[in-house]
């Protein structure tokens, strides 16, 4: 008689569960509980919410231990900024001096919509290729294999056409936010469900692309699945994540407005501190951007593996969640 897929007790290691998925025995292990379960569905809620806490922190220090060995990483999403903000005016440049189309577009009917929605197309596919890099350094740390740069990047290029078709849509759905914003109240309304939707739904979309090579479709399905599924270790990992960073990216862009402050309005003195502030407020404001973005990417992929039952350095696989049997 085959065993059923389950927790069992360890044949390895008495006193401990070990998880069997109906093929084999599995990594994932767990204590046994002394006590009673807890029942009624407020009981498994607490149970459930405890334990995501706990995995959440797990995962934040496993995403920063694993981002301070990839730190190539973090100059790769600067560049990869600056990349897509030059493709950007690469798209627009030409247009702006051919023509007689100019910043924001509104006024340059069809015209002035397709070089935007170009122009946001260009900066969006570079953008997301260089975040896919990033998902795929961590996948490959994950499994134990150093990535490089030239490496991720040729994971993250092999899912070109996944990702510029997520960077169509993404483009679609940011272009149809600004125009909502436009129709008066309702439509800022509106606007503001639609984003909050879209960034929710796709929070994972970056390592279902990379891991699962997935359309846009699938992807929005999949990524909003994960995020239902683990909805306590998402939101406590990504506070966890963007509290002292949102701190202090706030600190530095105030430095930055002080130092501007005082170029503005100040003497020779007190300029020359001015831009001393200004140069600096700056310099930490782009730090606190790309270091927070890269710990995002890094931790949108190992919560993905925690959801999926893999693996994740440092976290002890008796929080995982067991993977779905075969």
């Amino acid at each position: 008689m085959t065993t059923p897929a389950g927790w069992h007790n360890d044949p390895w290691f008495p006193g401990q569960l070990r998880y069997w998925d109906g093929a084999q025995w599995t990594w994932h292990t767990a204590p046994v509980r002394l006590g009673p379960e807890p029942t009624g569905l407020r009981g498994r809620w607490a149970k459930k919410r405890r334990t995501e806490f706990k995995a959440s922190g797990a995962l934040v220090d496993a995403t920063y231990s694993m981002l301070f060995a990839d730190k190539a990483m973090v100059a790769l999403m600067f560049v990869g900024g600056v990349l897509a903000a030059a493709a950007g005016v690469a798209v627009v440049g030409p247009v702006m001096l051919w023509t007689d189309v100019s910043p924001p577009f509104s006024g340059g009917g069809i015209v002035g919509a397709l070089v935007a929605g170009a122009a946001i197309g260009a900066f969006t596919f570079v953008l997301q290729l260089t975040t896919g890099t990033v998902v795929a350094a961590a996948v490959l740390r994950a499994e134990g294999i150093p990535p490089t740069v030239r490496r991720a990047l040729g994971v993250a290029w092999s899912r070109r056409r996944q990702i510029l078709a997520w960077a169509a849509v993404s483009t679609f759905v940011g272009v149809a936010i600004r125009g909502l914003e436009r129709l008066g109240i309702g439509g800022v309304i509106g606007a503001i469900t639609l984003n909050i939707g879209w960034a929710a739904a796709t929070v994972f979309a970056m390592p279902v692309v990379i891991v699962e090579g997935t359309m846009p479709l699938q992807t929005i399905r999949r990524s909003s699945r994960v995020l239902k599924d683990n909805l306590g270790a998402t939101v406590f990992g990504s506070l966890r994540i963007a509290l002292p960073w949102t701190v202090a990216l706030w600190v530095a862009f105030s430095v930055a407005v002080v130092g501007g402050v005082l170029v503005a309005f100040g003497g020779v003195i007190t300029i020359v501190v001015g831009a001393v502030l200004l140069a600096v407020g700056a310099c930490a404001t782009g730090f606190c951007v790309v270091v927070s973005s890269s710990l995002s990417a890094y931790l949108q992929t190992n919560v993905y593996r925690y959801a999926t039952g893999h693996d994740v350095p440092g976290v002890d696989p008796g929080l995982l969640p067991p993977l779905a049997p075969s």
